[in-house]
């Protein structure tokens, strides 16, 4: 059993790509425009390759961030004192129907999974709130929306892992790897984003490999970049999704074939 790669969709933002969140088959974009201190979001259906909608704002925009995410529902957090960041207010927003469903004021949220929010309420009193059922439970749950998404390792360049992965890269790319990398195995492929030099400027490029180490994908994610990169690729479910140029969004179906 081996598997390919196939190009499924991709959209340019208007502004970069600040953060990702995923839940099921959907993935929540945030992007924002630093000069115009613009926050938006956006919602891609990865089974039907569709954006559902974009350019989804809120009142201080700047101060809100998606903390947790399931099939159907966006847990924000928004940040009510710019010198306090103990200072919260957490909410639900449906997916569907793009409305706020609850609110809870002066939180400090301390965890999250599946359908549970961990939090400090008052006087450090530590609580549990089921987001479905809008309503505080007493005992923490095993189950886990995520558990489909797959991240890559980090590996320094003091790492015995980082010089074994450059040594590779280096006899099928020709790329001197520089810093520090992210390396996945998964769906019989290997996956890495190297950091390394181009013409002298700090530059991001994704590879990918079958088990026999033939080069499927090479992909420049950024060139010009002030510093390492990390955190540039993820899985979900059997779909890579990565970030070009900072602004554009690209998701590959991986398809096993016999």
């Amino acid at each position: 059993m081996s598997s390919v790669l196939n190009s499924k969709f991709s959209y340019r933002f208007d502004a970069p790509i600040w953060e990702t969140k995923s839940a099921a088959n959907l993935v929540l974009v945030n992007s924002r425009d630093n000069d115009a201190l613009e926050s938006k979001f956006a919602l891609i259906d990865i089974e039907t390759n569709e954006l559902k909608w974009e350019g989804l704002q809120f009142e201080d925009e700047w101060w809100v961030s998606a903390y947790h995410m399931t099939e159907s529902m966006v847990v924000f957090q928004k940040f009510e004192d710019s010198q306090n960041i103990d200072d919260r207010t957490v909410f639900g927003f449906d997916l569907e129907t793009k409305e706020s469903l609850w609110s809870i004021e002066n939180v400090r949220l301390t965890g999250a999974k599946g359908n549970q929010l961990y939090l400090n309420y008052n006087d450090d009193q530590q609580l549990i709130f089921n987001i479905e059922q809008q309503d505080w439970d007493e005992v923490m749950s095993i189950s886990d929306s995520n558990e489909l998404t797959e991240y890559p390792i980090h590996y320094e360049a003091e790492s015995k892992h980082f010089d074994t992965l450059a040594r590779f890269l280096k006899l099928k790319t020709k790329i001197n790897m520089a810093g520090s990398c992210d390396y996945l195995e998964s769906h019989s492929l290997i996956f890495i984003a190297a950091n390394h030099v181009i013409d002298e400027m700090k530059s991001l490029t994704l590879c990918v490999f079958n088990q026999q180490g033939d080069l499927l994908l090479q992909k420049d994610l950024e060139t010009g970049v002030k510093g390492l990169v990390s955190g540039a690729f993820f899985i979900v479910k059997d779909a890579l999704i990565f970030v070009t140029g900072k602004n554009e969004l690209n998701i590959y179906s991986i398809d096993e074939k016999n």
